[in-house]
């Protein structure tokens, strides 16, 4: 049951790690939580304080327990399909598993062993996301710090920047200040580094605190020198040159931060007096004695446990596998470009700090180039996600939501307009904005499973702190297929025409529902 429970929490969050920049370093965290948990155990070998108290549990108890443990993998894990409140099903996951692990080692080791794996259990709930309803004030805050601090810094090294929103305007251009440059990823990073760096070096309970304020304080500055040096690339280069010093600037500051981290952890570590060697051999027995007791023979409780919490687990993905095989779900992209385009469309890769944002099951950016069109062409983009439960977070990238955070202002609300594709009509929006005398209008629409979604909703329903309408389809996945089309015009002076960005968005896409 161990196993089972670490599996099933690392499974849950493996989802986030996979999809989400901001916790990928989590995929390194239960290795550091393993391998400072057999350290600990290691030195409690060495103290002779490890020893085994399994006992039998009584048949009524075992019943009990195992009717409970099951109770709850089932609703758990039918919850975790379903994406009923995902953040608190997510940490209960995780709770149980921490909680059967002190269990697990209260039982076979005594109280002693439980206090040495605290630290090595706990660890794990660096790599668990951060609830929304926190996360999303931090990174805006972080945002606007970042962006303000930058051009401070560049004032006085003199070069001339405004803030605007979350951008930073330079006279080569404007360079935005997105989620992945907000700090909000080094900081948690950081958080994690200084708790494994105290960890490792085995520091006293104030110096761990003092290193995990030292870890903060230097993601926070790396990252700031990460931004400074994008804003000084594209004032030199031109901001189209920040692409290709992108990752490398980031790969330094990430660098920077572990070795910094490390280097004070080295500082405030105190020399260890040497220890007696237990041999591998006679630990390795202990632990094998141990897992025989716990699974096995000692405490046949667990055994039921074992047995009920795995049919529990296998009946809720049945159950959510029934219920889902009733609906109709859209895999494949209705939008494409059509085939009889002319030769003006440019087929380019999508950006890669847009890409990484969204991490879209495929994409597409067209530049749709005619001496016809305000600065000479148009931008056109196509996302599509497969089903998926985290596909909830594409629709809070919309552009009354975006275009300000990079210094671009609406000029006016959002209007519903129907489009022609092949006879058939498609609800889109259409968008103003403005920026110095630069005037913008985008023709946006978004579809979850092939059904147009209104701007009703908002960013806290997407995000599961507010109660979502029905349309959006925020529960289970496989009615969650999301698909994005866009088509942006720029022009100086004036506003672009709205019937052209119309017009140049169906000269290039095709509608094909399936």
């Amino acid at each position: 049951m161990f196993v089972g429970f670490w599996t099933w929490a690392i499974w849950s969050c493996a989802e986030h790690w996979r999809g989400n920049p901001n916790y990928s370093y989590g995929w390194a965290v239960p290795c550091l939580a393993l391998a400072f948990g057999l350290r600990r155990a290691w030195m409690n070998e060495e103290r002779g304080e490890v020893r085994a108290t399994w006992g039998r549990t009584p048949f009524v108890l075992s019943l009990a327990l195992a009717a409970v443990v099951s109770a709850l993998i089932f609703g758990l894990e039918f919850a975790r399909q379903q994406m009923w409140h995902p953040q608190i099903v997510l940490e209960l996951i995780c709770l149980l598993a921490v909680g059967f692990s002190f269990y697990a080692f209260w039982r076979g080791s005594g109280w002693t062993s439980a206090r040495a794996q605290i630290f090595p259990v706990v660890f794990f709930f660096t790599a668990v996301p951060w609830p929304a309803r926190f996360e999303q004030p931090v990174t805006s805050s972080l945002m606007s710090w970042v962006a303000t601090a930058t051009a401070e810094l560049l004032h006085w090294i003199g070069v001339e920047a405004q803030t605007s929103g979350g951008a930073i305007a330079l006279r080569s251009g404007l360079v935005g200040i997105t989620e992945a440059c907000s700090g909000i990823r080094s900081l948690q990073a950081g958080i994690m580094f200084g708790l494994a760096l105290g960890e490792w070096f085995l520091l006293r309970p104030g110096r761990r605190f003092a290193l995990l304020v030292i870890a903060v304080a230097l993601a926070l500055l790396t990252n700031l020198g990460r931004t400074l040096g994008l804003a000084l690339q594209a004032e030199w280069h031109g901001v189209h040159a920040v692409e290709k010093v992108h990752d490398m600037i980031g790969n330094v500051a990430i660098s920077t931060l572990i070795g910094g981290v490390w280097l004070a952890g080295k500082l405030m570590s105190e020399p260890k007096p040497p220890r007696p060697v237990v041999p591998v051999r006679h630990f390795l027995a202990r632990a094998s004695a141990f897992l025989r007791g716990m699974l096995v023979v000692g405490e046949p409780a667990l055994a039921a446990a074992l047995i009920a919490s795995f049919i529990a687990f296998i009946s809720a993905r049945g159950l959510y596998a029934a219920i889902e095989a009733q609906d109709h779900a859209q895999t494949s992209a209705f939008f494409g470009l059509r085939a009889d385009a002319s030769r003006s469309p440019q087929i380019l890769p999508v950006p890669k700090e847009i890409w990484n944002e969204l991490r879209p099951t495929s994409g597409d950016y067209i530049r749709f180039e005619s001496l016809k069109l305000p600065r000479g062409g148009a931008d056109l983009y196509h996302f599509f996600w497969k089903p998926s439960p985290w596909n909830r977070f594409a629709l809070v990238h919309r552009p009354d939501i975006c275009m300000p955070g990079v210094g671009w202002q609406s000029t006016a609300p959002p209007e519903p307009v129907e489009v022609e594709f092949d006879g058939g009509k498609v609800r889109c929006y259409l968008f103003r904005f403005r920026q110095g005398n630069h005037h913008a209008v985008q023709v946006w629409g978004v579809w979850r499973n092939g059904i147009p979604l209104s701007l009703d909703y908002q960013v806290a329903q997407v995000l599961g702190d507010a109660e979502p309408p029905p349309e959006l389809e925020l529960g289970g996945k496989r009615r969650s297929a999301t698909e994005i089309v866009a088509c942006s015009l720029i022009s100086v002076e004036t506003a672009p025409s709205a019937e052209t960005a119309v017009a140049v968005l169906r000269s290039v896409f095709e509608y094909n529902p399936q």
